[in-house]
């Protein structure tokens, strides 16, 4: 049994390596492949489950796993905003959700036709091949390269050790943190942030022509990170990466080569940054500003010291998180990254002094100071001045950047720890009871209403024998276990699902379209499901209670001239409407993102609304809509303002 163990693992291991060697054309010919399956990661479906016939259609759409509620800033608002912009041909501002023009780069950096397309990827299938496979395009696209980023950074970290690197790659790539955030920009942040980091360090140690090709790919990593727009997660991960990068150069200085003319290439690359980056936030600046303005999010501001110690470590909920949903938050938020960063920071003295004449030492300290940092930040909070002088106080993703650098440490300390035995069996025994202890704390009333305490203590004792195999040296076993715990928790988070049909083959989908292309320029407005106003703009329907990234002052001063309700349109915000024959009114509801309006059906005339569309027979303010058509399938109902009025 041994032996055939063995054989297969050589095999599996020689079938690795080929990989390894031809990886980017191996990318290449999968991400073809998938495109041309019209395979994406969408949680679309969810838009099947509006209709009766639910079943038929999405035994056509899903091929593994299912689509996820709890990722609706992905299918709901993502997805859509970025199919409309066919619409819209793909131009920078966009009518399609209100009457003054939302910004596309600020609309989750959707697909715009402008000189910012050069360095988003992700989007050139949108304008190559239209929606259908675009979101496959996306989807395919931002999963090959991120594990192909992710597998040159562990390499840099580690000096080429592939196993390890191959072993980190999936660590980073398929954490449950980074599969439940996939959509829409968390990943984007840690993706291009990555990217600078492994292109800014290959373009100081490399040579040849090699350098010219960095020259041109670092400034366009570096304008795609900024573009991503979301500082809370930004601040932290642009510093971290920053840091790590002068760590490595530290490391590797002997490898440095530079010459005066690359100084010119320098030049160069501060140029076309400066040219990509300075046109658009130039005419996006309005924008920009308007979205910093906003009551929520624009003012938030934090100091930390609102994590607990807990926040260090993998969330015990994480494994089974694809399986059952949390009862006292939601997935996404719950979930983490897989390392073993606090029991490796328990052992650094003893790392440190054994390998204190390794050069790697240098970046293990680099890592180790930078989550010091981090666990001051989220533990006890900075003052005022510090946070606003560093720009922590952008910061409120502290946890998940943490993440991110505490799994970086993990594949260094891995590296490190296998190089030779560094550790005595007390030492081990030590801070396996000190680990285990703290977990068991960790298991609250919140975690006991998900799972009881025979989760736990399997979870705990999986998490204790992996601890114990990586410190052990006991590569094999260690990497088994570890690679299934990724398996279980990671690959099962996104769906498989094959092309677009929920949100295109459904009768009431193909009306809308059907209609929308007739009349281009009339506007509408949904009414009961929040799923309507995105099905219409996927469909090319300009819907005025679509999703606004900023407030949309062309329609609210129409009906608020004295900008009464200015708090609560002032943000980024998800449109619940309700036609009444009361007063119009407005509340932030039902969360800081969302505000419900209940409009006057007089003040509704005020708007340039021709369509409605509805989840019920209308009642208010019927008189001024006819019934234009009824669906079969789902109860939905699409009113037409009548001539006359």
């Amino acid at each position: 049994m041994k032996e055939v163990t063995r054989k297969l693992s050589d095999k599996l291991w020689t079938g690795a390596l080929f990989c390894i060697k031809w990886r980017y054309l191996v990318a290449l010919v999968v991400f073809i492949f998938c495109v041309a399956l019209n395979l994406h990661g969408s949680s679309i479906n969810e838009y099947n489950k509006m209709f009766a016939n639910e079943d038929k259609y999405s035994s056509e759409q899903i091929v593994f796993g299912e689509s996820r509620w709890i990722r609706s800033d992905e299918w709901l608002i993502h997805t859509p905003y970025y199919m409309s912009q066919q619409y819209n041909d793909y131009k920078k501002v966009s009518n399609m959700m209100s009457l003054e023009g939302q910004d596309m780069i600020v609309g989750y950096n959707a697909p715009v036709l402008d000189v910012s397309a050069i360095a988003k990827p992700f989007t050139w299938g949108y304008f190559l091949f239209g929606n259908d496979r675009g979101l496959s395009w996306y989807w395919c696209s931002k999963l090959i390269l991120l594990i192909l980023i992710s597998f040159e950074l562990c390499m840099i970290v580690t000096k080429k050790n592939k196993k390890i690197s191959l072993l980190g790659t999936l660590l980073i790539s398929f954490a449950p943190a980074i599969q439940w955030w996939f959509v829409p920009h968390m990943v984007d942040v840690f993706f291009w942030g990555m990217s600078v980091l492994v292109l800014s360090y290959h373009f100081f140690v490399s040579k040849g022509w090699w350098r010219i090709l960095w020259m041109f790919l670092l400034p366009l990593a570096v304008v795609t990170f900024v573009l991503a727009l979301f500082p809370s997660l930004q601040v932290a991960v642009g510093l971290a990466m920053l840091a790590l990068f002068i760590g490595l150069m530290i490391r590797d200085k002997k490898a440095i080569t530079f010459k005066k003319k690359d100084i010119w290439r320098i030049i160069v690359m501060v140029l076309l940054v400066l040219g990509i980056l300075g046109y658009t936030i130039w005419t996006s600046m309005d924008a920009i500003i308007a979205l910093h303005n906003t009551v929520y999010p624009g003012s938030r501001a934090t100091l930390g010291g609102k994590s607990g110690i807990d926040d260090l470590f993998t969330d015990l909920t994480t494994f089974a998180l694809p399986f059952k949903d949390v009862p006292y938050y939601n997935n996404s938020e719950v979930s983490t990254f897989i390392h073993f960063a606090p029991i490796i920071l328990m052992l650094y003295p003893v790392i440190y002094k054994k390998m204190k004449r390794d050069r790697n030492i240098i970046v293990g300290n680099t890592l180790v100071i930078t989550l010091s940092v981090m666990m001051v930040f989220m533990l006890a909070g900075f003052p005022e001045l510090l946070a606003r002088i560093t720009g922590f106080s952008y910061i409120n993703r502290m946890e998940i950047a943490y993440g991110l650098v505490a799994t970086i440490f993990t594949i260094w300390g891995i590296n490190m720890i296998w190089q030779k035995k560094i550790f005595t069996k007390k030492q081990i025994f030590v801070v396996l009871v000190i680990y285990g202890f703290l977990y068991v704390c960790f298991v609250g009333a919140d975690e006991l209403s998900y799972y009881s305490w025979k989760y736990y203590a399997i979870a705990i004792t999986g998490l204790l024998v992996l601890a114990y195999l990586l410190l052990m040296n006991r590569k094999k076993l260690f990497s088994t276990g570890l690679v299934l715990l990724i398996v279980i928790s990671g690959f099962t988070i996104n769906p498989i699902a094959k092309g677009t049909s929920a949100l295109f083959d459904h009768p009431l989908e193909q009306k809308i379209h059907e209609i929308a292309l007739d009349d281009k320029e009339a506007y509408w407005l949904t009414l009961g499901n929040t799923r309507l106003e995105s099905l219409g703009i996927a469909n090319g329907a300009r819907v005025l209670n679509m999703t606004n990234f900023y407030p949309d002052y062309g329609k609210w001063k129409l009906i608020d001239p004295d900008g009464e309700y200015d708090k609560i349109y002032n943000r980024y915000a998800h449109i619940y409407v309700e036609i009444t024959d009361k007063k119009t009114e407005m509340e932030v509801s039902p969360s800081p993102d969302a505000m419900t309006l209940r409009i006057n059906y007089k003040d509704l005339d005020k708007w340039p609304v021709k369509y409605l569309l509805t989840t019920a027979k209308l009642d208010k303010g019927k008189k001024m809509f006819e019934e234009v058509y009824e669906d079969t399938e789902g109860s939905y109902f699409i009113y037409k303002k009548i001539d006359n009025q």
